[in-house]
């Protein structure tokens, strides 16, 4: 994206950060040229020069506004688990993106990448500042709805309507330790979040992506079908999933078979999170193909 002395985007987003706690803005110079179109934060709290995250104007991926780098175990301190923030960062990478980032530095290896559109890197660091704020308990990830447990009272749904946004209520939750019931209420949130932002100006892809399922059991009921079904491995690739956080890109996610369709019963697959972002807006036909011709070259 080219400089735009006028463009002021780059000023809120820095105005967003430089409210964050642990945060602290360097100011690059013609001698640092990844510094000079962009923002780059070091932490506070660590010895000088430990760089924790990074907003380039100048994308490698055409299409995005903003592209992000962010070290997780940095990011986390002083905790010495990064894997919270971690799985925070790619929840929102999951939420927010809008093509894959490019690499804009070969260090370090391990930072998660996410490209934007303005709306969504606004929404991005808006979240970042808000759990840097908190002494204890960050990194949470928003609790899941799920429908209400069988022995309790139990109220009549309504069917929501094929063209309307699902309201992302909370409605009561049930503890689990099954990482399968975890990654479909997982999926539940992020299917609702997305369709209720379809049309709008926020939009992260510009798609109509509309919710046909009858209310949030309807919805449970189907993606734990296509769990058991996966066997734990990806639709398309087959690769094995990981089913417990440590290995983001491998983890299972929610696919439309077909891309111009909607979330709707017969329209969804299981599939690792790197194949999901791979095939993009491809008809798995097509991205099939793809994968053939590279595993046969």
């Amino acid at each position: 994206m080219p400089t735009d002395i006028n463009d002021t985007r780059l000023s809120q987003i820095k105005a967003v950060l430089d409210g964050c706690a642990l945060l602290k803005f360097t100011q690059g110079s013609a001698n640092d040229p990844k510094l000079v179109d962009g923002l780059y934060y070091d932490h506070k709290m660590l010895k000088t020069g430990t760089w924790v995250l990074s907003v380039y104007r100048n994308v490698k991926t055409e299409g995005n506004d903003f592209e992000m780098a962010v070290d997780p175990g940095r990011l986390a301190w002083p905790d010495d688990d990064q894997r919270p923030a971690r799985r925070w960062l790619e929840a929102q990478k999951e939420r927010l993106q809008h093509l894959e980032s490019g690499v804009h530095s070969t260090k370090p290896p391990n930072a998660v990448r996410i490209g934007f559109k303005y709306d969504a890197a606004l929404q991005f660091v808006s979240a970042l500042r808000q759990e840097l704020t908190l002494s204890k308990n960050r990194w949470q990830l928003p609790q899941p709805a799920t429908v209400a447990p069988p022995h309790g009272p139990v109220e009549a749904s309504t069917t929501t309507p094929p063209d309307a946004a699902p309201e992302l209520t909370q409605v009561q939750s049930i503890a689990t330790d099954n990482p399968t019931q975890v990654i479909a209420n997982r999926m539940l949130q992020t299917v609702k979040a997305t369709c209720a932002q379809s049309g709008s100006q926020s939009t992260v892809i510009a798609k109509n992506k509309e919710w046909r399922f009858r209310d949030d059991e309807h919805f449970l009921s189907e993606v734990n079908a296509l769990l058991d079904l996966a066997q734990g491995r990806c639709s398309l690739s087959n690769v094995q999933l990981d089913l417990t956080g440590d290995h983001p890109e491998l983890s299972p996610s929610l696919d439309r078979k077909r891309s111009d369709g909607h979330y709707e019963p017969g329209n969804l697959q299981i599939v690792a999170r790197f194949i999901n972002r791979w095939k993009s807006d491809m008809s798995d036909d097509d991205f099939l193909h793809l994968l053939r011709t590279v595993r046969s070259a």
